[in-house]
């Protein structure tokens, strides 16, 4: 792990400096494990949206922070969270997703019931200590139709912190939005980049011409709000731009038109429009690669296939270009020539410069 000169040197050149960080924060195989440790097992982690699995034994898998988890409806009122690893030789209990009535290893049949408890061990029934044998609960949480997990078992509750930005979020009312495609991708950039491209209103009218410049141009673009957990800014739409004709009566006239970008620290993006809602949960797998799940979920119930799709093959579109954008940036964090740059103003970058300084404050505050 690097050294605490090192972090030292980090908080006095970017936190609060609103200048970006160095190239080796991107390209250091040591910079990535501490971030691992300090920052990604330390934090809450969103797996996805709770109507994912939304009836009793849906379930899937994934992992935080290279710990196989498992996510799966316990009962009617439940979301639980596993460790995906048998208790008796290591073996996942579980792969992909699906729905089920019990979890049974493919190594040696032990037997989990939904709530993680032991069901049966074939031919091991005596064995006394495997009475209060289960799957190891992982911390979670669900706010707004999110799931969250922490591997940090001492986290705070994670929507004690989020008061602030349910104010500034909540008239959208995403737990009724209506999840309808998710998609798992590997993203050839530093994970952190992808965060602050998500958030970065600046490269809109630049990067997305024909996609997103019409919609939200960048001189349109206004910060929102921050806090401790997260930092979000407004894409005001265009003049031109059609208005969005089903929505949750609570929306402002301005919210109406308008959508709210936030990220939830460290790892988690999303964008909210009165009728749509689009968010990435990213992992590093690297320095240069980054695992990428995102969703789609819509206001509509019943919204008819052909708007499904559109929506859909708009966010993909989107998606091809900031992927193809951020594919090239690494290329330019590996030159020794490149030591850091001053952020636009608050407006297009300040989100940037708020992301910097929770990961910095988390670096530099952690016990190793």
């Amino acid at each position: 792990m690097l050294n605490t000169e090192t972090l030292h040197q980090l908080r006095t050149s970017c936190l609060g400096t609103n200048r970006t960080l160095p190239a080796h924060c991107y390209n250091d195989e040591r910079f990535l494990d501490l971030e691992q440790h300090k920052v990604l097992r330390q934090g809450w982690i969103c797996l996805g949206r709770c109507d994912e699995v939304s009836d009793i034994g849906d379930y899937f898998t994934t992992d935080l922070a290279g710990e196989p988890l498992l996510v799966v409806r316990s009962d009617e009122t439940t979301i639980s969270v596993f460790a995906n690893v048998c208790q008796h030789r290591a073996m996942p209990v579980a792969r992909g997703g699906g729905n089920t009535h019990r979890f049974v290893c493919p190594y040696h049949a032990w037997t989990y019931h939904l709530d993680g408890s032991l069901k049966s061990a074939p031919l091991m029934e005596q064995q006394a200590e495997l009475k209060d044998c289960r799957l190891p609960v992982i911390k979670s949480e669900c706010w707004q139709g999110f799931i969250f997990a922490s591997l940090n078992a001492s986290a705070k509750p994670l929507a004690d912190s989020l008061h602030d930005l349910d104010s500034l979020t909540g008239n959208y009312q995403m737990h009724r939005m209506h999840h309808i495609a998710t998609f798992h991708e590997i993203w050839e950039c530093n994970w952190k980049s992808l965060i602050e491209n998500f958030m970065d209103g600046y490269h809109l009218s630049v990067v997305h011409p024909q996609s997103l410049r019409p919609l939200t141009p960048t001189n349109l673009c206004e910060t929102l709000g921050r806090g401790d957990m997260f930092t979000s800014y407004v894409a005001n739409y265009a003049r031109a731009a059609p208005a969005r004709k089903q929505h949750a009566s609570s929306l402002t006239e301005a919210q109406k038109r308008q959508s709210r970008l936030f990220c939830l620290f460290p790892s988690m993006v999303a964008s909210v429009s009165p009728d749509t809602l689009v968010y990435f949960s990213v992992q590093p797998k690297g320095v240069a690669r980054v695992q990428v799940k995102w969703g789609v979920s819509v206001w509509e119930p019943d919204l008819p296939d052909e708007e499904r799709n559109q929506r859909i093959e708009k966010w993909q579109q989107i998606n091809a270009e900031d992927h193809e954008i951020l594919r090239e940036l690494q290329a330019g964090l590996r030159s020794s020539f490149y030591h850091g740059g001053v952020l636009a103003p608050a407006n297009f970058e300040g989100c940037i410069s708020d992301f910097h300084d929770y990961l910095i404050e988390m670096l530099d505050s952690q016990p190793a």
